[in-house]
């Protein structure tokens, strides 16, 4: 079976990762994968494609910003990977995250269903059913075609105008076109949506993600973690990792606020920190930031060293970093959004409602607590290995995959 998936990146953030994983995977069982991606460093392997270039990224995002369409640019781009899927002539198309001023949306779309090419697409966020956000929050005008957008200045952003209702209908002719698909999500919340939405024709359903449990993410010697990055056996540390400190949907001032009410016993590191954003750490005294890596060996030891790993974001589809982190043996504390529930389930790790700062807090000094009834260690990182290795993930993969080349190119509901 001949796979090509296409991301925004490759193995650099949560969803790249997956990515990587998958065809990493499919390698080992023997499978043919191609991975072609548009944004980031070059990729060290003969069988993933970089298609896109930085000044095409710059002009496709500043050219969006101003005239409030995304995906409507990187034609030669996008030329570039038709030529490329043309020469690979894959049996499933994998898509995932296609937003990110890296591709046109109306060229790939009109050759997909000119050739009829079956796809899998999963979805990291709620990007191709909305008119441009990435998430929706409390907004419900997805279901019936936007316009009228409040959140139009976030990611990605217009700066002028408001073509969101525009874009929704054209999404919905383009990617509910003649091509085959089978929708998956990595979280029951998403899937809900999806099938709310104008996707909902199609087949929607549930793979969780995985991420390498045997040889990166599992639990190192926690002492060892400690003092190599200048940390002592006692210390209290709560980590936070993401990209983006800056984009208020990451909860950023949660873990700041919490940091000066936790008081100086506790230490707050966070992970992917910029330093155009140190103006928000005034008044603190406990937060250490490190810049952000593509080495997963070395978030290993990051997750390894924490005694409590935080993800405050105010919306969040099914976090690769607390999965990361409680294969390391690390719990997790986050708000209640989106499909961050279903990960910290058991004794995994602690919700509370999204944006309860007192509840944020609280439930921190709790999993602090040696007697918190929170799963750590090898106990933790076993349930994880079972329920969220990559070859689990893969395993359910090739099974839609499979579902997918049978139905043939007939049809929107295979299977």
């Amino acid at each position: 079976m001949r796979i090509l998936q296409i991301n925004s990146h490759y193995n650099q953030g949560g969803a790249a990762r997956i990515v990587a994983c998958i065809h990493s995977q499919l390698r080992m069982d023997g499978q043919e994968s191609y991975v072609a991606y548009g944004r980031g460093a070059k990729a060290e392997d003969e069988w993933v494609y970089r298609f896109d270039s930085v000044p095409e990224v710059y002009f496709s995002a500043l050219a969006s910003r101003l005239s409030g369409l995304n995906g409507w640019y990187n034609r030669l781009a996008t030329r570039r990977l038709i030529r490329y899927i043309d020469r690979v002539q894959p049996d499933i198309l994998h898509l995932h995250a296609l937003h990110g001023y890296y591709l046109n949306f109306p060229m790939l779309f009109a050759y997909i269903n000119r050739r009829k090419l079956p796809c899998v697409w999963t979805f990291h966020d709620c990007h191709a059913f909305v008119g441009n956000c990435g998430y929706f929050f409390e907004c419900d005008r997805w279901k019936t075609g936007c316009g009228r957008c409040s959140r139009r200045k976030g990611y990605p952003a217009s700066q002028f105008f408001d073509f969101t209702s525009f874009m929704w209908k054209r999404k919905k002719e383009l990617f509910t076109g003649e091509a085959p698909k089978i929708i998956v999500t990595p979280s029951d919340w998403l899937t809900g949506q999806a099938q709310d939405s104008y996707f909902g024709i199609y087949p929607c359903v549930t793979i969780r993600n995985g991420i390498d449990t045997l040889h990166t993410f599992y639990p190192r010697d926690r002492a060892a973690c400690r003092e190599k990055y200048g940390f002592g056996r006692e210390d209290k540390l709560v980590l936070g990792i993401a990209v983006g400190y800056g984009d208020p949907r990451k909860g950023a001032r949660y873990i700041i606020r919490a940091a000066k009410n936790l008081g100086d016993e506790v230490k707050v590191i966070l992970i992917g920190w910029e330093e155009s954003n140190n103006g928000m750490l005034e008044g603190t005294d406990n937060i250490i930031t490190f810049p952000g890596t593509a080495d997963t060996h070395m978030l290993a030891e990051y997750y390894s060293m924490a005694d409590v790993f935080v993800l405050p974001s105010l919306a969040e589809n099914y976090a690769t970093v607390s999965l990361e982190s409680m294969a390391c043996g690390t719990p997790v504390v986050g708000f209640d959004a989106g499909g961050i529930p279903e990960q910290l389930t058991g004794h995994k790790g602690i919700t509370v409602p999204t944006g309860n700062q007192e509840a944020f807090e609280e439930a921190i000094r709790q999993a602090l607590r040696p007697d918190s009834g929170l799963l750590r260690g090898e106990e933790l990182a076993t349930i994880i290995r079972r329920e969220n290795s990559t070859q689990k993930m893969v395993g359910e993969y090739l099974e839609i995959y499979e579902k997918l080349m049978s139905a043939g190119a007939g049809g929107k509901e295979p299977g």
